[in-house]
């Protein structure tokens, strides 16, 4: 390789280092405000739907009914937070391909995380949906946190470059937490894929992350376009697929 294929090959890894660090950091962002303060208010709607006969069971991840208390509203926020990181990865990958679509962008990237991710929230395992409250209201109300989050990650990506673009602490701060929220990020995703092996649903969840791995080459490699919505569609096929038949079982009973 010549010295100025290298440079090249830095130069492109380092702009995709960037790019990752700022989608990232905006689905952490986005993550918290949506998935956790959203998800929090989700969670009230559905024990008052509930009714009182329901205050003090016990949910699947052993929290009360009608207990409102600081360290369960921290943990929903973490767990947003780290959900959004995850949304971050999948936004690094679609959002080039979604860039035609402004200003509707951030509502296409938000319904295509629904419909290719949607299973790992929506999950029909997860008897909470049908115990507590209305599962038809469930499946709508944490449906259309995905839908907001894409709005909300699309609008804060569009404005983070400019902040790590100026110069002082907020510039500073912006940077490190873009690689803090990448290397959150890889951990999450070794996490997960470690956890393939116990995964009954392996098989969708692999075919769901080569379609997005379609698409990031395709990109950054500058293939034909075609190829890139290939992987995409890829990811939306097999994600539909688990998705539609899981819905059933989150409102049985309506």
């Amino acid at each position: 390789m010549t010295i100025a294929a290298r440079v090249a090959a830095v130069s492109v890894l380092a702009t995709v280092g960037r790019h990752v660090g700022v989608a990232t950091l905006a689905g952490m962002i986005a993550g918290g405000i949506v998935g956790g303060f959203g998800g929090r208010i989700a969670m009230r709607v559905t024990g008052f739907v509930a009714g009182p006969g329901q205050v003090g069971l016990t949910t699947t991840n052993g929290n009360r009914v009608g207990d409102i208390t600081l360290g369960g509203t921290i943990g929903v926020l973490l767990v947003g937070v780290a959900l959004g990181v995850l949304g971050g990865l999948f936004y690094a990958v679609v959002q080039p391909w979604t860039q035609r679509l402004r200003p509707w962008h951030g509502l296409a990237f938000g319904v295509f995380l629904l419909v290719a991710a949607g299973i790992a929230v929506l999950d029909p395992v997860n008897s909470d949906f049908r115990r507590f409250g209305s599962g038809p209201l469930n499946l709508a109300m944490f449906g259309a946190l995905f839908v907001l989050f894409g709005i909300v990650i699309a609008w804060t990506f569009d404005r983070l470059p400019a902040v790590a673009a100026a110069d002082g602490t907020r510039a500073r701060l912006v940077t490190g937490l873009g690689w803090l929220a990448v290397l959150l990020g890889t951990v999450l995703v070794l996490l997960a894929v470690s956890g393939l092996g116990t995964n009954p649903d392996a098989v969708p969840t692999i075919v769901v992350a080569a379609g997005l791995l379609i698409a990031a080459t395709a990109h950054w490699r500058k293939f034909p376009a075609l190829i890139g919505y290939a992987g995409l569609s890829l990811s939306l096929l097999a994600g539909a697929a688990r998705l539609a038949s899981g819905i059933p079982t989150l409102i049985e009973g309506f």
